[in-house]
This record gives C-alpha cells, sequence and structure tokens, in this order.
C-alpha cells in the first residue's frame, strides 16, 4: 500500500480565514493535508518552510494575500522573497523547488477551494513522496 502525499499549508488568515473546508477537499482528492491558520504571511520565515519539509511535508503551499493588498505593508512581498531563498536551498541540496508553493488570494474574494486543492494534489502526486522527509531517503547500510 502506498502513502499518500502530505501538504502542509500556511494560509494567512486575511486571505483564507476558514482553512477546515481546504482540508476536506484536500483530503477528498486523496491526500493527508494539515493547515497552519497565520495572522499574515509575513511572520513566515524560511527556516519554517524547510522545517516543514524536513518533518513532515511532501508539499508546504503558501496561501498569502496579494503584494499590494498585504494587511502589513511590505509582509507579502517579503515572504515572496524568503520562499524564494527556501526554493534555492532546496535546488542546492537536489530537493525539486516546487515543494514549496505560493498561491495568492485576494482578501474577501471567493476562493474556488476544489480548483486550488486540484491543484495541490496534482503537484504533491507529480512530485512524489519527499526522500528528504523523515528518514525517507537511501537507506545506509547498518555496520555488521
Amino acid at each position: 500500500m502506498s502513502k499518500k502525499p502530505e501538504v502542509v499549508v500556511l494560509a494567512c488568515q486575511q486571505a483564507l480565514p476558514e482553512t477546515g473546508p481546504l482540508v476536506e477537499a484536500l483530503e477528498g482528492a486523496g491526500l493527508r493535508a494539515r493547515a497552519v491558520p497565520e495572522p499574515c504571511s509575513s511572520k513566515i520565515e524560511a527556516f519554517h518552510l524547510l522545517r516543514l519539509l524536513a518533518v513532515e511535508a511532501d508539499c508546504v503551499w503558501v496561501l498569502a494575500c496579494p503584494e499590494d493588498a498585504c494587511l502589513l505593508r511590505e509582509g507579502s512581498r517579503r515572504l515572496g522573497k524568503r520562499l524564494e531563498h527556501a526554493r534555492e536551498y532546496l535546488r542546492e541540496i537536489g530537493l525539486e523547488p516546487e515543494r514549496l508553493n505560493l498561491t495568492r488570494l485576494s482578501p474577501g474574494e471567493p476562493v474556488d477551494l476544489t480548483r486550488l486543492a486540484t491543484d495541490m494534489a496534482d503537484t504533491a502526486r507529480t512530485l512524489g513522496l519527499n526522500p528528504g522527509c523523515r528518514g525517507r531517503g537511501p537507506k545506509k547500510e547498518q555496520p555488521q
């Protein structure tokens, strides 16, 4: 039996105030999912993204406001730079940078959760399980 990919969603509470329906849609699409509400995407650091990949996630998806609609004037722009920094690190260590994703949602606008969940599920399935997560990488030979 193969394992389901796990997606962790970090959701700005301005962009997506209620994360429950998205988690349900992701699980309905065949993924294991967890959503973490964030007060603002500006609070997300590169090391948070990388740690989630190292410890529990096959993909991490950030939902943030558009740069010009961020509650904190430069928060969403800063997040974009941090995300790119983390992706560059993944390239350097040989993991797919696509394991870290960003979708910008306008606060107050309706969100097509089914489409969003389908995009996340397609990406997670294409990438497969994260070999750098929880000892999934190549097994080390044990000394005899």
